[in-house]
């Protein structure tokens, strides 16, 4: 067994607040991006407004490499915590219940609706809501179910809370074995890699490899793509927190992280700049050198970016107080909500004829204080809704008192899983 792991230098455990400021943080970000998206230029959306900003979707594009998969590191780590402290079924049984659920209760209830005015706004169809379910389901029964797609089709952005649940189970039987001796060495000899300056930048190989790999056959966002992609930094976010010498490594290498995702903003929108949408081309058709040089800025881009917002993260945010409490219990609601406050916001504003910002302002607020309204209203209060939504009982506490230890050098301690 790696006498160099977190669990074999201590048996005491803290709880890493700003893995929870990450998740909440993310989560609001989400939000800001769905809201603004009528408004950006050439990426689509649900409901599209006819006036687009290139401000909004040159940043919109800056942001979109890693901010899901830092969103799929955070899970993966918390997968760590988890196993530490839950059986298989344990493990499985809290899957179930606070994703799965959540998943199937609203494509039934929120998921019709949303297509139903994205169809309407887009001159698609015609008529009632109800003469609309009928097409809608005929709809998604006619598409490939061997695809992830049809997470985006069932549950429009819920197909993230499908991701997570499979990813759950796929990683399961990998992740026992980083636990017993094989994975153990194998973890002690990555963490030995990146003890070299520079070593942590070598995750980037199976990265740029898996889109090297599926990209020319299955280039679609959230397909198959994305669905490989976000699973290693699932299971890299595991790797990440199994040995101290991996978050070690990225303090020491923070400024390298940052200047690899500058060169690869810098250099991956000259490219895209220069070459316009001949570029985005070369990734698909696969033209040899260009496809793979913008296919690796990407994941250098990915990488870099999720680690530095990750060491800020641990350097500024790891502390707790009432807004984090309150984030941390509304998080899943708010994010089943919200996307179903902004559609039908959006589908009335977009057709006002005043200026965009205007427009863009009023989604973006109203929205943001409906959907939270309807989380305090209609779901924290009730423990059945909170069931459904995936919110813990009231009952279960967020033990508060952290539990000092011992650090060796700059090793980070591990989180109580709540």
């Amino acid at each position: 067994m790696n006498t160099t792991t977190t669990e074999s230098q201590t048996k005491q455990f803290v709880r890493l607040y700003y893995l929870d400021w990450l998740r909440v943080i993310l989560i609001i970000g989400v939000f800001v991006y769905h809201a603004v998206s009528p408004f950006r230029e050439g990426l689509g959306y649900h409901i599209i407004n006819q006036e687009h900003s290139l401000v909004l979707t040159i940043i919109m594009i800056t942001i979109w490499p890693w901010a899901l998969p830092l969103f799929f590191l955070v899970a993966g780590a918390a997968s760590l915590f988890a196993l530490r402290r839950r059986s298989n079924r344990q493990y499985i049984s809290e899957r179930v219940t606070r994703l799965l659920i959540p998943l199937i209760v609203g494509s039934l209830l929120l998921t019709p609706f949303q297509a139903y005015l994205e169809w309407l706004h887009k001159g698609w169809f015609e008529g009632t809501f109800l003469s609309f379910i009928p097409i809608l389901l005929a709809d998604i029964t006619s598409n490939n179910w061997f695809s992830p797609l049809i997470f985006l089709e069932v549950g429009y952005h819920l197909w993230f809370l499908a991701f997570l649940f499979l990813y759950s189970l796929l990683t399961l039987p990998i992740f026992r074995w980083f636990q017993g001796d094989a994975g153990s060495s194998f973890n002690a000899w990555l963490g030995h890699l990146v003890e070299k300056r520079g070593g942590i930048l070598l995750f980037i190989i199976p990265l740029t490899l898996a889109r090297v790999l599926v990209q020319p056959y299955f280039p679609e966002e959230h397909g198959w793509l994305d669905f490989i992609y976000s699973l290693l930094f699932f299971i890299l976010g595991y790797i990440l927190y199994a040995d101290d010498r991996f978050l070690t490594a990225v303090r020491r290498d923070r400024w390298l992280l940052v200047a690899g995702g500058i060169l690869s903003l810098v250099v991956y929108g000259g490219l895209t700049a220069s070459f316009g949408d001949q570029a985005f081309e070369w990734t698909m058709n696969f033209v040899v050198p260009w496809s793979i040089l913008l296919i690796f800025l990407f994941a250098l881009s990915s990488w870099c970016w999720s680690l530095c917002v990750l060491y800020l993260a641990m350097t500024h945010l790891d502390f707790s107080n009432k807004w984090l409490v309150y984030g941390n219990d509304t998080i899943m609601p708010f994010y089943l909500l919200h996307q179903p406050v902004i559609i039908p916001i959006a589908y009335f504003f977009v057709q006002w004829n005043v200026n965009m910002w205007v427009k863009l302002l009023v989604v973006l607020i109203s929205s943001f204080l409906i959907t939270l309204g309807l989380v305090e209203v209609l779901v924290r209060p009730f423990k059945p809704i909170r069931r459904l939504f995936g919110m813990k009982s009231r009952k279960q506490k967020v033990n508060k008192t952290r539990t000092t230890r011992a650090r060796k050098g700059n090793a980070p301690p591990f989180k109580v899983d709540s």
